[in-house]
């Protein structure tokens, strides 16, 4: 089972009615709570949207060795089983830096090669592959090998 994914920065009051075009399902929000992700949870409700937190403080190197990708996976797998249709709407700030460090440790989880999933990360929003940055995606790599050898 897997869901659709769609990569966008923080949905507003101008976006959320392209968003709900898209079918989404369950909005996944990656702001820290500095960053009033509550708001994305009205977004949620608004256009009849799933909404779950998964707070990172920052697309930093050091904010990013720190995130929990067993507790990422879990909420992936959560999604999917309750809705083998779901179309996931994947945000950070601008959709680039956290957004795409999550991104590709996700299409390594559901078994893409790293040059599969860094293909895919091109075609789903190709300025979140242009930006993200080489650094991010190796710490995200690295990351989901020391996850798979547990």
């Amino acid at each position: 089972m897997t869901a659709n994914l769609i990569l966008g920065p923080r949905p507003g009051k101008k976006s959320k009615d392209s968003i709900a075009a898209q079918g989404v399902t369950d909005l996944v929000t990656l702001l820290s709570p500095r960053e009033q992700p509550d708001s994305v949870s009205k977004i949620a409700r608004t256009i009849g949207a799933h909404w779950h937190h998964f707070p990172i403080d920052g697309g930093h190197m050091d904010t990013l060795a720190g995130v929990d990708l067993s507790q990422l996976f879990l909420l992936y797998d959560e999604i999917v089983r309750s809705r083998e249709d779901a179309v996931i709407y994947l945000h950070c700030s601008a959709g680039i830096h956290r957004t795409g460090f999550v991104i590709y440790a996700l299409l390594r989880y559901r078994g893409l090669t790293p040059e599969a999933a860094t293909a895919e990360v091109a075609k789903l929003r190709p300025v979140t592959s242009e930006q993200v940055g080489e650094d991010r995606l190796a710490l995200a790599e690295e990351m989901f090998q020391a996850w798979q050898a547990k």
